[in-house]
């Protein structure tokens, strides 16, 4: 009987745990998650979205957004349908598109595209999210369909400054308030002390009447 060579074991070990890894995982129909790029950078006040794409096999399973390095103690942001004031999810049934709009500093890290299953680990995938303050230090493309007309980065400054000015409103509404009840107790103080004034006046005037007039009835001696 021939002798196997070294490499033709290798390759029947090699396919042995490939064959138990497939059979562990299922078909590859219904355990594909992936993410469109491992690596999206962009830049403050931008918008982003990222596509995560899945089998049809989990469409009417959740889908969520999770932060952090590793996938079992990610931190979920968002579950679909369900949306956050700067993060939006949208179900296609075979995508999960999630868009993160008025970008900071802070927003850099490792994100997670997660499909929850019943009775099986959740399937995920990652990506790396740099977030820069300057457009010209980015060297791929963050999102697709970017908006390059800056319109997102208007309206973050937009909301901004809505936000300042209605500070700055609340502000104003606040100093107006205290300067009007400074005015009004003030007024009060004037008024009472005016009172006080009067009514020791009348109780003086008073006062020299009663002794006038007891001067004026004693009796003249006989």
């Amino acid at each position: 009987m021939e002798a196997r060579s070294p490499r033709s074991r290798c390759q029947q070990v090699w396919f042995l745990l490939r064959s138990l890894s497939l059979a562990c995982r299922g078909p590859p129909s219904h355990y594909a998650m992936v993410m469109d790029e491992k690596v999206k950078e962009s830049f403050v006040l931008d918008t982003a979205s990222a596509i995560c794409n899945y089998s049809t096999h989990y469409k009417d399973h959740p889908k969520y957004w999770c932060r952090g390095y590793f996938r079992d103690y990610c931190n979920i942001i968002a579950f679909t349908p369900n949306s956050t004031d700067r993060v939006a999810l949208r179900d296609t049934g075979n995508q999960l598109i999630v868009t993160v709009s008025c970008l900071t500093k802070e927003d850099t890290g490792w994100y997670w595209c997660g499909v929850q299953r019943d009775f099986a680990r959740d399937d995920m995938d990652f990506t790396e999210l740099v977030v820069t303050d300057d457009r010209r230090a980015i060297t791929n493309s963050f999102w697709s369909g970017q908006d390059l007309s800056g319109n997102k980065n208007r309206s973050c400054r937009a909301s901004k400054v809505v936000h300042k000015a209605d500070h700055s409103r609340m502000s104003i509404l606040i100093i107006c308030i205290l300067i009007s009840g400074l005015g009004l107790i003030s007024i009060f103080s004037r008024l009472s002390r005016r009172r006080r004034n009067q009514r020791n006046r009348r109780g003086k005037g008073l006062t020299r009447n009663q002794k006038t007039s007891q001067t004026s009835v004693s009796p003249t001696p006989l």
